[in-house]
């Protein structure tokens, strides 16, 4: 048995690509070159992970999806990488027991997931009848059943899983959902984040949001019954594997995992973020892909003739990936920065030596059309001044400035000044009288005007209804606000609300992030961060963010000792932020402070929350990861909301029902007598090491 090692990567997504990549590199066949095999689902996740060059490095001939009919290569050896399911199984073993020969060579199978021992006993079965149990040389469980979006970004890409856990129950009689339904479908979320957290190489200690009991309000105890399931999932795979986690390189205490639901902060889904990230997601029309959002936007040639473009925004932009976070205001500011970096680093090479800096984006228009020599850089920098442009248009045209400011004012209960806010409703009302306002910017002022009040005056709930003249489907959206039973947040967002000053005037104390200086439109802290800033600097309310079990005395002494480290270590780093930021060898890898803090937050996550992960991280100087069932933007959230009384949307599943052989049939070859003690899946369901 080899010596089990810890992840060294940081990146969830670079922890991904490297365990996939690690699985093809084990398989070695004598003639050298290999294929890969996947259904969709694992197909869906590998893309997540790897680009297809990543893949194609490691002597790969071809990736494969065996739900497809497919070319015979006989001679050469596979890697399926699968989804346990009865549908997959089947397709693999009629890939092995084809009349005309198998498939291929041989076969290493490997599962996203972990096998029950009821499919696991079907399968052998089914290799066994058809005589070809031989042809599979290995059977390994990877955990792997989870996409990565970003470094810090995970998502269980199951957003169905909002309108079971929070909706009404399917018999269509409007009561609850049934706590049996909420248990099978908290019970896959834990398998798919015990798949996080064999990942990540971590048995984290567990906490979970327990919001108080309110009269009137629904409590499904989510984050609680989750709590209690993943640590079954541990528990058992820690049994099963016995050297798991594998010990780090440097002493470090366990990480946490922080469960929460979307009930914990009922505000973040409909405020207008400012920055460039979430306002691309929320403005403009972008399509969410396995690969990061995808715009096409129309594009105007040096001709004067326009052509129809599209750009993807993922971290293989450079560009993007330095501006995504950035609030709109220094966005093109600091697009300007980076290309006259950029001009600056390559005047020699491209006879532009003696070019003035640009200081505008008509500036980078023009040097940009005499940079044919650079085309991958001038079209991420034109993409990117395209669609700045685009964000800030729509920002002019939807009044955002009005509406953003009023929004700010609600959500963290003050105005610019600290003052209280006294006219909301005066102040809503001629904006939701605007014919130019759409139907929906009106239901999410109304929602966040419900949500940040401590009671919700019904004469004038009806008074803003009136005036924004909505749409059945937008009233039942704000009807549904019920349905996350908004008053269980109030007790952790008003403990956020009344530091709000607070964090205020920390974040223009501090240097060391300059989108933390706030702006007027971007004031309001999402709870999730308020929350895992607590645990880290452990200020957290114990009584509402419990452990579901007491550390170890010797794994409080370690994070005792190492949090005196930290405290250490966060002044230099803080104060050499931006001078590490400028050094070419900031990239460079440095140990974190302190263990991982891995964020979950059931029935969706904003982009908001996502930045906040990014912003703790460097903060503290930590790994912190943030996943959820899915990302969710404004419109999407209160579109869902106005269907969650309604039944909910049948399951579908990413892997097609098996239906029938995809291979010609013809009659069976005669089998011949196998022992099955030769079988490498014969015995008892113990295969195999994550």
């Amino acid at each position: 048995m080899s010596t089990l090692k810890a992840p060294t990567a940081r990146g969830i997504d670079q922890i991904l690509r490297t365990r996939f990549l690690d699985i093809i590199k084990s398989v070695q066949p004598s003639g050298r070159w290999k294929l890969v095999v996947c259904d969709s689902l694992a197909l869906k996740i590998l893309n997540s992970a790897c680009k297809m060059y990543d893949i194609l490095e490691e002597n790969v001939t071809v990736v494969e999806n065996i739900e497809k009919p497919r070319q015979q290569y006989p001679s050469v050896e596979a890697v399926y990488i699968l989804t346990p399911c009865e549908d997959s199984c089947r397709r693999l073993v009629d890939d092995l027991a084809r009349p005309q020969g198998p498939m291929y060579a041989a076969a290493h199978v490997h599962f996203i997931q972990g096998l029950d021992n009821d499919l696991f006993k079907d399968l052998s079965r089914r290799l066994k009848d058809a005589n070809v149990q031989d042809r599979v040389k290995n059977l390994k469980e990877m955990y792997v059943d989870f996409l990565v979006r970003e470094p810090a970004v995970y998502a269980l890409d199951d957003d169905r899983k909002f309108f079971t856990l929070f909706g009404q129950d399917t018999d269509g009689q409007g009561g609850a959902v049934s706590a049996a339904k909420i248990t099978g479908e908290l019970d896959d979320i834990a398998k798919q984040l015990l798949c996080v957290c064999v990942s990540l190489g971590e048995n984290p200690l567990i906490r979970y949001h327990r919001p108080l009991d309110v009269q009137g309000t629904v409590n499904r105890n989510i984050p609680w019954h989750l709590a209690k399931l993943l640590q079954d999932e541990l528990d058992q795979f820690c049994k099963i594997n016995p050297n798991f986690p594998p010990p780090p390189e440097t002493p470090m205490a366990r990480g946490t995992m922080i469960l929460l639901d979307r009930t914990i902060d009922p505000i973040s889904p409909f405020l207008h973020e400012f920055t460039y990230q979430a306002m691309v997601a929320d403005l403009l029309k972008v399509e969410e892909t396995t690969s990061g959002l995808k715009y096409s936007y129309e594009f105007t040639q040096e001709d004067g003739t326009t052509k129809d473009q599209e750009t993807t925004l993922n971290d293989q932009d450079t560009v993007y990936t330095a501006i995504r976070h950035q609030h709109i205001a220094n966005t093109t500011e600091q697009l300007i920065d980076d290309f006259n970096k950029f001009i600056d680093e390559n005047q020699g090479s491209s006879g532009g030596q003696g070019q003035n800096s640009v200081r505008s984006l008509t500036d980078m228009k023009n040097v940009i059309a005499n940079l044919p020599q650079f085309q991958e850089m001038k079209t991420k920098f034109s993409s990117h001044m395209t669609i700045a442009s685009d964000c800030m248009s729509e920002f002019r045209n939807q009044n955002l400035e009005v509406i953003g400011l009023i929004e700010q004012n609600m959500a963290c209960g003050e105005m610019p000044d600290g003052s209280a806010p006294k006219h909301l409703v005066e102040e809503l009302i001629p904006i939701l009288d605007d014919p130019y306002t759409s139907q929906m910017i009106k239901t999410r002022l109304i929602m966040l005007w419900i949500a940040t009040s401590d009671k919700v005056n019904q004469d004038d709930l009806e008074l803003l209804l009136a005036h924004a003249r909505l749409d059945q489907q937008f009233k039942d959206a704000i009807d549904n606000l019920s349905f996350l039973g908004v008053q269980l947040s109030k007790s952790a967002n008003k403990q956020g609300q009344k530091t709000s000053r607070w964090h205020r005037k920390k974040r223009e104390s501090t240097t060391s992030q300059q989108q933390d200086v706030p702006f007027d439109l971007s004031r309001y802290v999402p709870v999730v961060k308020r929350v895992a800033e607590g645990h880290i600097k452990e200020t957290i309310d114990q009584s509402l963010f419990p452990l579901l079990r007491v550390a170890r005395p010797e794994d409080l002494r370690r994070e005792s000792t190492q949090e005196v480290k930290e405290g250490l270590q966060l002044r230099v780093y803080k104060t050499q932020w931006h001078k590490k930021s400028a050094n070419k060898n900031a990239n460079a890898a440095k140990p974190p402070s302190g263990p991982p803090v891995i964020i979950f937050i059931a029935g969706g996550m904003t982009y908001s929350e996502i930045r906040s992960a990014y912003e703790l991280s460097q903060a503290f100087d930590r790994d912190v990861y943030i996943g959820s069932t899915h990302i969710i933007t404004p419109d999407r959230f209160v579109d869902d909301l106005g269907t969650l009384h309604k039944r909910p949307p049948p399951p579908k599943s990413v892997v097609p029902p098996y239906e029938s052989n995809v291979h010609k049939l013809a009659p069976p070859p005669p089998k011949h007598s196998v022992s099955s003690s030769t079988s490498p899946v014969s015995g008892h369901h113990k295969i195999l090491k994550w």
